[in-house]
This record gives structure tokens, sequence and C-alpha cells, in this order.
């Protein structure tokens, strides 16, 4: 599926996401994240061996809603299925670009310590495959002065 144009501008100016996924038939776990993409597909990076990484590895479907940057009552739900886990080291430097673009800074470190001093434990990404996007795109809610 075909990502928005305003999607891809959102998540390029530091969007945030907050993903939801299935623990068991009871309970769904949800998570504040960073977002990012990569041609129609939706990264998520998180550190190996969470709750999340162990749910997703049983329930591949899940939901992720992207808030708009400035818009606060601005949104897409997009909700698909994790086709691909990348767990090498491509997923640690893709952190660090993310960090980078979100914070201006290395992932958990200053410039120039590198993971293995800085005791960090190693990432994954998920490809997400996009299978529906519901659009919560609306003007800015303006209140009436008193």
């Amino acid at each position: 599926m075909q990502l928005p144009n305003e999607l891809k501008l959102a998540i390029d100016n530091n969007a945030f996401c907050a993903i939801a996924t299935k623990v068991n038939d009871e309970e769904i776990q949800n998570h504040l994240m960073w977002v990012d993409y990569k041609d129609n597909h939706i990264l998520i990076n998180t550190e190996q061996g969470r709750k999340k990484t162990e749910n997703i590895r049983i329930h591949k479907n899940l939901s992720i809603v992207i808030f708009h940057p400035s818009e606060m009552y601005s949104s897409w739900e997009v909700r698909g299925i994790v086709e691909n886990i990348i767990d090498d080291d491509s997923a640690n430097n893709h952190i660090d670009y993310l960090s980078n673009r979100y914070m201006s800074k290395p992932y958990l470190r200053t410039q120039g310590v590198s993971w293995e001093e800085a005791n960090i434990k190693s990432r994954e990404i998920w490809e997400v495959n996009v299978k529906k996007i519901i659009s919560m795109v609306r003007p800015q809610a303006k209140s009436e002065p008193e």
C-alpha cells in the first residue's frame, strides 16, 4: 500500500507513534515510539529481548497510530503485519540515525562513544507491510476567545 505524502512528511518531521501488539487473547500492549519509513513500509526500531519483540514473533499483526508532530488533532492509524525483522548491525545504525533526527545526538551516548563502551543492548527493526491506513487528519481545533 502506498504511504500518503503527508504521512511521510509528518514522519520526516519527527512524528511519534504508539504501537499496539497483542500479548495474548485478552491483552494488548502499547508503546510510544519513534517511527520511520522506507519505500512503503513503516519501520519500528526496538531493543531486542523486550516483551513487544516476543509479542510480535507470536502475533505479527500490529496497529500503529502516528501523531502529526505539530497538529495534535491529526493522526493516522496504520494497520499492518511485520513481514521482516532485521537484527544485524544495521538496526543499531538505524537507531543512531533516528536519535540524531529526534534528539540531535547518537543513541544513549555522546559522540565518539561506541555501543560497547556505552553497554547498549542491540536493536532490531520491524519492517511493517501496511495493509490499511485510516487518516484522522483534520484542521486544528480552535477555541473561541473568552
